[in-house]
């Protein structure tokens, strides 16, 4: 049962709403289909002082679901297990898509409390987890080398 987790977790006012839409593979991990979930979400994230990720994508784009299920695997790694995870489909949720500007897909957003603190396009299952780690700040296990090191910096740069 989820409902010890949740009750550790959140105040009693979002716990029904939060386990509506909690996905049962992942604990951390939901499926956010309306501008009240989300809002839900980022509240209990803030309130549980949890870093949330978000990640906006689209049925119909592949990288999207490549990125989706690498994001499910990322959501069950022990380092990660505090953190929360949301996916917002595009089709369901346009209008919170447009509110939110969100122009390409997919698109990743990383929380801190509710304070947006990264926003980025692309399916790079590196990028999110540097940038997760980043904001977690924990050390990456990552063996760049620093050929790929400065590689990427130039990519960003560019």
């Amino acid at each position: 049962s989820l409902a010890p987790a949740l009750s550790s977790d959140f105040g009693s006012g979002d716990e029904a709403a939060l386990a509506r839409f909690r996905l049962e593979r992942a604990s951390n991990f939901f499926a956010v289909t309306s501008q009240e979930d989300y809002e839900i979400l980022l509240r209990s994230a803030a309130e549980a002082g949890r870093v949330l990720v978000v990640d906006y994508y689209a049925p119909w784009c592949r990288a999207c679901q490549k990125l989706l299920s690498q994001l499910h695997k990322v959501a069950l790694e022990d380092r990660f297990r505090d953190v929360f995870f949301a996916s917002v489909n595009f089709e369901q949720n346009r209008e919170l898509c447009k509110q939110k500007e969100i122009k390409k897909l997919p698109t990743l957003e990383i929380y801190q409390g509710e304070d947006l603190k990264q926003q980025w396009s692309g399916s790079s299952k590196k990028r999110l987890i540097e940038r997760l780690e980043q904001e977690m700040g924990i050390e990456g296990e990552g063996g760049d080398s620093e050929e790929e090191k400065v590689a990427e910096a130039s990519q960003r740069t560019a």
